[in-house]
């Protein structure tokens, strides 16, 4: 199934239960670039040893960034010998754009290609796409969300806000106390940004989030100082929802990490690196401080690529 940044949260229970339960995860990427055009004492060769080719490609890994991932968990059928069942997801993923965290990645011409001559859908990486982060991009935009230093980034979400500002200011003029109005088409973290916003700049109002719109209430002083100080509403909890969400896949990649699977892939290398650097930690310049780390997190690695070596050599 097609997992997208509006089906992803409600999915993360049957997702969570699907890891657990499964004996094997098997893992397949795809990215918007594999090789950055390097000058040619930088370029790939079959000569190059392991830290070198690391090194080298390294540098691609930070430039392009990751447009789907499909992972298949794979759970033993009871009875059966070597037989089992398949659950397979394709997660479309974006990186996360909020506050300071804004992204820059680079396109490869013949990787647009590739992807256009299997049926990618562009539209579910570019406008559907999950967030995520790592762990450096989590705790810069924690510190500044829990410090309420956060700022709208993204020039569509700056649109969004200041038209959403002007409607219910407008509403506010003939509203009474007790009226409320509905915000339709707001979701996800960008929800919880819009509300941030009206309360730190209307202190007349409450908002409430329901489902796929916010619902704005005028209230008095004493109400507003009433809902700001109740335990289920507290902004510090809202903040850590919106940390959460804008965590996206990041969240799912904790969960397959906890749960300590063996990951299949083939010729898994330039994957291996990516989830190093987009949901864990900016790749080290040691190579063997990258092997360490992703041992850490996915301590039995596959490559099918080295296996079928592997029986050739023995053939």
């Amino acid at each position: 199934m097609d997992v997208g940044a509006d089906e992803f949260e409600q999915s993360l229970p049957l997702l969570q239960e699907l890891v657990a339960g499964a004996d094997f995860v098997g893992l397949d990427i795809e990215f918007t670039g594999l090789r950055s055009n390097l000058s040619r004492p930088q370029q790939i060769s079959l000569f190059d040893l392991p830290s070198e080719w690391y090194l080298k490609t390294r540098q691609s890994v930070q430039q392009f960034t990751i447009c789907q991932i499909g992972l298949s968990m794979f759970s033993s059928i009871e009875g059966e010998s070597n037989k089992y069942v398949a659950h397979s997801c394709n997660f479309f993923l974006f990186p996360t754009t909020f506050g300071i965290l804004d992204s820059e990645f680079s396109f490869q011409a013949s990787s647009v290609q590739f992807l256009n001559q299997y049926g990618f859908d562009y539209n579910k990486f570019l406008k559907n796409g999950i967030p995520y982060m790592n762990e450096e991009q989590e705790k810069k935009i924690k510190h500044s969300i829990l410090r309420g230093n956060w700022r709208v980034r993204s020039s569509l979400d700056k649109d969004q806000i200041k038209v959403v500002i002007d409607k219910v200011t407008q509403w506010l003029d003939l509203a009474e106390e007790g009226d409320q109005m509905t915000l339709p088409g707001i979701a996800g973290f960008q929800a919880f940004e819009v509300q941030l916003v009206l309360r730190q700049a209307l202190p007349n109002i409450w908002t409430v989030l329901k489902e796929e719109w916010v619902i704005v209430k005028k209230v008095s002083q004493p109400q507003r100082w009433y809902l700001e100080h109740a335990s289920c509403d507290q902004v510090s909890c809202w903040k850590e929802q919106i940390l959460l969400s804008a965590r996206g896949f990041s969240v799912f990649f904790q969960m397959l990490v906890k749960a300590q699977k063996p990951l299949v892939g083939h010729n898994m290398m330039m994957d291996l690196l990516h989830l190093h650097e987009k949901f864990f930690r900016p790749l080290p310049e040691s190579y063997d401080q990258f092997k360490q780390n992703i041992h850490s997190l996915f301590p039995v690695l596959i490559d099918t690529k080295n296996v079928t070596k592997d029986i050739w050599k023995k053939v």
